[in-house]
C-alpha cells in the first residue's frame, strides 16, 4: 500500500492529481490538528494483515503514521538505505528515495512474502550488511564507485 496525506491510502494503480502536502500539516478538518490525527488509526488499520508483518519503505514523517498504532503482536521493519560518507553511514534522501521505489519493484517482481528474502535485494548498488541489520531494521549499503 502507498501511504498519501492528501488521499490516504493508494494502491499502485490508484489515479492522483499531482500536490505537495505533508503529513504535519496544519489542517482545519472536524477537530483533527494535523494530517496525523486526521487519519488516526485508519492508516494502521489498512496496512495490517493477517501476516501481522509491515515492512517500513517509508519516510519517518509517514512512519509515524503507523508506528503509533503498533502492537505487540506486529512485526515491523524498517529498511534503512545509506552509504559511506567519511567514516560513517549516512542516509542520502535521492537515493533512499530511488531505492524504496525499486525495493517494491523487486518485492512484487519476486513475489516476496516472507520478509527474509527481502536482504536478496541487490539493486542500484545497494546490498544487505547483516552486521548492521536487526530484525526489526534492515540495512542495505550502496557502495559508491
Amino acid at each position: 500500500r502507498i501511504l498519501s496525506a492528501f488521499y490516504g491510502i493508494l494502491k499502485p494503480m490508484d489515479g492522483v492529481t499531482p500536490y505537495r502536502l505533508e503529513m504535519q500539516a496544519k489542517v482545519g478538518i472536524g477537530d483533527a490538528k494535523n494530517l496525523y490525527e486526521y487519519w488516526g488509526e485508519l492508516l494502521y488499520r489498512s496496512v495490517i494483515d493477517d501476516s501481522r508483518i509491515i515492512i517500513n519503505l517509508a519516510s519517518k514523517e509517514y512512519s509515524k503514521c503507523i508506528e503509533k498504532y503498533l502492537t505487540s503482536q506486529d512485526r515491523y521493519i524498517t529498511i534503512v538505505f545509506c552509504e559511506l560518507s567519511g567514516d560513517k553511514l549516512v542516509t542520502k534522501g535521492t537515493y533512499a528515495k530511488m531505492a524504496r521505489g525499486e525495493m517494491v519493484r523487486f518485492i512484487a517482481e519476486n513475489n516476496i512474502e516472507n520478509p527474509v528474502e527481502i536482504q536478496k535485494f541487490d539493486r542500484l548498488g545497494y546490498s544487505f550488511r547483516s552486521d548492521l541489520s536487526s530484525d526489526s531494521e534492515y540495512v542495505f549499503e550502496r557502495k559508491i564507485k
